[in-house]
């Protein structure tokens, strides 16, 4: 249309506004002219087409006078809006209920619930909603939240993440990944992918990039198909910006020519960092503590107590009548990183009185009486507890890879205190110790000690030092105005020294958060420091996130789920990890428009 027959039409629009509504009881609609009477549409809008049509189908109405006519259209006016505002009502409460159903389908996939938890929700709120406002009911009643529509939505929420992330990498400027493979309640082999990636404001994305289901071989090479695969698949991204790969360590993913780290090096065509995962290494290391004796012991009493219902009804009754400190005892598990710690913390706590429900029955204990057992079992309590400590510092998302170095180095700081101290007879660090061991012996057993203590310094030096290089570097960033200019590499020098001569940066390093002091630096100015920051910030210092990711695997694929397609673990496992949140708005407008999304099949199997 052109813009001259365009004028026209917005002419005699206005025209029409004005003057034709009361005169021929019609309005606009859409640009043709609308009988408010029959509700026929003209589509010439000239006033001859108008007037014929009203004098030959309306011919009572023509009759009416002018103030009769005015009153008259008002009326029927006020119907058509009435009419009109009905459909869109009807419009955006389906919009509504299918944002509702969306939601809903969301918190079920990352509470790890079953998909047919929908339907069960769904009564629950039309109980609540005939209560509280039955007028309501008829709403509620639309929201779908069946099986296979849970499924749906889930599956449609899983591909908007991935969009969003798939966005989000596009402005990376560096990444690293953590790799981890495990196996599910089928003996599939699940391989996790995770993304961390930085942009140029500083801001960190940690997201799931997939999880590979590997039903062959877990060799190195498998391995790193599936993650070149991946990456290319689900992120259109090559490697040029990738900075470190974090993994377990283990020998698929580590061995020095056909390892998976190795295998992606030469795809990419340059060297990668490659970090064994902190809480890992801090893990073995623990391991060369050899006090078999007393935890295996401490097992023994513990799985006595605890696997018999009977012995284990009695002796919480036991403890109930000897107003003990705790309330039971706790299983030792191997694989988690706290639970040795915790279960002699609790064994000795309740020490006194298992050795007296323990003292009539048909097994004997005699290492409870043994004054030497209980001293190493005294001591290794305390240990563990530090060491579960640092642990603790070690675990949560988005830790940056200095400040994990700085704790591993500030325990060994620690270690070599205690070694100092315990050389000395000292036990201060040691309260089950000080509190159970007396005075007198201090000094020998300090010295007996002392050299468990030596072990473990010596297993942490060798498992977790790190080279010159790579310390300058992470101290440079964390505090570029502790480090000795000749130290860093030729391209920093004088960037740093630039920046160590500013009064204003000092200040704003002192009192603002790293991520803040980083973003205010002269882009031009400090480029090559800041490159290093965004590579540093990029780095995953461990595994975490891929072990507490299994974990919530083993959640979902449980006994009771154990044909839930890998598909669907997929996108339960995307939605429970993001830390994005889903474009309802758009995946509403696109189930409204009727567009086909890219979603997974619907399962066969049960949810």
């Amino acid at each position: 249309m052109s813009e001259k027959k365009k004028r026209k039409i917005e002419s005699e629009h206005r025209v029409f506004n004005t003057e034709w509504t009361n005169k021929y009881l019609c309005t606009v609609s859409k640009d043709k002219i609308l009988c408010l009477v029959c509700r026929e549409t003209l589509a010439v809008p000239k006033e001859y087409n108008l007037r014929r049509h009203f004098e030959t189908k309306h011919p009572n109405l023509a009759k009416l006078n002018p103030n009769e006519k005015i009153i008259k259209a008002a009326s029927l006016v006020k119907n058509l809006s009435g009419e009109q505002q009905i459909f869109k009502k009807v419009s955006t409460e389906n919009d509504t209920v299918t944002k509702i159903s969306f939601q809903i389908s969301k918190e079920i996939a990352a509470a790890g619930k079953c998909f047919t938890e929908g339907e069960f929700l769904k009564k629950c709120l039309l109980i609540a909603v005939s209560e509280l406002c039955p007028e309501k009911r008829g709403i509620f009643e639309n929201v779908s939240l069946s099986r296979m529509t849970v499924q749906r939505r889930i599956a449609d929420i899983s591909t908007n993440l991935s969009d969003q992330l798939k966005q989000r990498v596009s402005e990376f400027c560096f990444y690293s990944l953590a790799m981890d493979e495990s196996t599910d309640l089928k003996d599939t082999a699940q391989l996790l992918i995770f993304i961390r990636g930085i942009d140029k404001n500083f801001e960190i994305t940690e997201e799931l990039v997939g999880m590979c289901s590997m039903m062959g071989r877990t060799t190195g090479k498998d391995i790193s198909s599936e993650v070149i695969k991946c990456m290319n698949d689900k992120l259109g991204v090559d490697f040029a910006n990738l900075v470190a790969i974090c993994t377990d360590g283990a020998p698929a993913m580590c061995r020095k020519n056909v390892g998976a780290v190795t295998l992606l090096e030469e795809f990419i065509g340059r060297q990668i960092t490659k970090h064994h995962c902190i809480i890992h290494q801090q893990v073995l290391c623990s391991k060369v503590l050899k006090f078999e004796h007393v935890m295996s012991v401490v097992v023994s009493i513990v799985n006595l107590i605890r696997s018999r219902g009977l012995k284990h009804r009695t002796f919480r009754a036991f403890l109930e009548g000897e107003d003990a400190e705790c309330s039971d005892l706790i299983y030792h598990t191997e694989v988690r990183w706290l639970s040795q710690g915790r279960v002699l913390q609790r064994f000795v706590a309740l020490k006194e009185e298992i050795a007296k429900f323990l003292e009539n029955g048909p097994i004997k204990f005699p290492e409870l009486e043994n004054e030497s057992w209980n001293q190493d079992l005294f001591f290794f309590c305390d240990i563990t507890a530090h060491l579960n400590d640092l642990n603790i510092q070690l675990q949560g998302k988005n830790q940056l890879i200095f400040q994990m170095c700085a704790a591993v180095k500030a325990f060994k700081m620690k270690l070599k205190l205690f070694r100092s101290q315990l050389s000395k007879g000292e036990m201060c660090h040691f309260p089950t110790c000080a509190q159970n061991i007396p005075q007198n012996k201090h000094a020998e057993l300090g010295e007996k000690y002392a050299k468990h203590i030596n072990l473990l310094i010596e297993e942490f030096d060798r498992r977790l030092t790190l080279s010159k290089d790579d310390d300058i570097q992470l101290k440079l960033i964390e505090d570029p105005f502790s480090v000795d200019p000749e130290e860093v590499t030729q391209d920093l020098q004088l960037e740093v020294i630039e920046l160590q001569c500013s009064a204003v940066y000092r200040n704003k390093h002192r009192e603002s958060s790293l991520w803040d002091f980083y973003k205010s630096l002269d882009d031009e100015k400090y480029k090559n420091l800041i490159e290093v920051a965004l590579k540093t910030f990029s780095i995953f210092g461990s595994t975490y996130i891929c072990e507490q990711t299994f974990s919530i695997m083993n959640m979902n694929k449980n006994k009771q789920r154990s044909s839930l397609t890998d598909d669907h673990l997929e996108d339960i496992m995307k939605i429970s990890t993001s830390n994005m949140t889903p474009e309802y708005d758009k995946l509403v407008a696109e189930k409204r428009s009727g567009e086909l999304q890219p979603g997974k099949p619907p399962s066969c199997g049960p949810s």
